[in-house]
């Protein structure tokens, strides 16, 4: 680790409020490695990427996307449990759904970096930048660095949180999971299909109209939706 990067870390500790800590470390690493923006995400599902940290609004966005989606890189990250880079997104093939909007929406580079103990993955953080090119040997090793901080956070704050901090977050977000896996299994007896075919229809449904699949879900399971045969 860099220096700079190390003064990044110590500073860290200075940070009163526990979910503040994530944010700032987005933030201030972004500005640090050239990047545009990052994020943190939790994975509870090996496609079901959602943010607990973010630097702005698009990199919420390039997280949301992929969930709408079920693909890109920070999906990949967590499944290999490896940093997927790409330098060039307008070009790739690898994410035909994810790729088109995240380039339209102004990014034109992602690199995902898994947050793992051992063998175990349970989040990634993932930069974005608004123009493309590689990220570099030494600003990966910094990046790295800073997906271990991103980690031992992340884990620190769930062992001891706080009323109002990180847990709300988290539950939050399995809410909006749970809410998901509800509309799934209705959608498995309105079509007469498996999960799998199932989820498919809903990310599609979300993808067709430009909206979150969490919320496509929530209007299947109070029956605002119907997804016919």
């Amino acid at each position: 680790m860099t220096r700079q990067l190390a003064t990044i870390v110590g500073s860290l500790g200075h940070i009163g409020d526990p979910d503040a800590s994530l944010d700032w470390l987005c933030r201030t690493c972004a500005d640090e490695l050239g990047m545009s923006g990052a994020a943190v995400a939790l994975v509870p599902n090996s496609n079901d990427p959602g943010n607990i940290a973010t630097s702005d609004e698009r990199a919420s966005f390039v997280v949301d996307l992929q969930f709408t989606s079920g693909e890109g890189p920070t999906i990949d990250a967590h499944r290999d449990g490896r940093p997927v880079l790409e330098p060039e997104l307008a070009t790739t093939t690898r994410w035909p759904a994810f790729a088109p909007e995240a380039v339209a929406a102004g990014v034109a580079a992602v690199f995902a970096l898994p947050l793992q103990i051992g063998a175990a993955n349970f989040g990634v953080l993932t930069f974005y930048r608004d123009r493309p090119g590689p990220l570099g040997d030494a600003f990966l090793v910094d990046a790295m660095a800073m997906a271990d901080v991103a980690c031992e956070i992340t884990l620190r704050l769930q062992a001891r949180v706080p009323p109002g901090s990180l847990h709300e977050v988290i539950e939050t977000l399995a809410t909006e999971r749970t809410v998901v896996y509800q509309a799934t299994g209705m959608m498995m007896v309105q079509l007469g299909v498996g999960p799998e075919e199932a989820i498919a229809v809903l990310r599609a449904r979300a993808y067709a109209v430009g909206r979150p699949v969490c919320e496509v879900a929530a209007d299947v399971v109070s029956r605002r939706l119907r997804l016919d045969p």
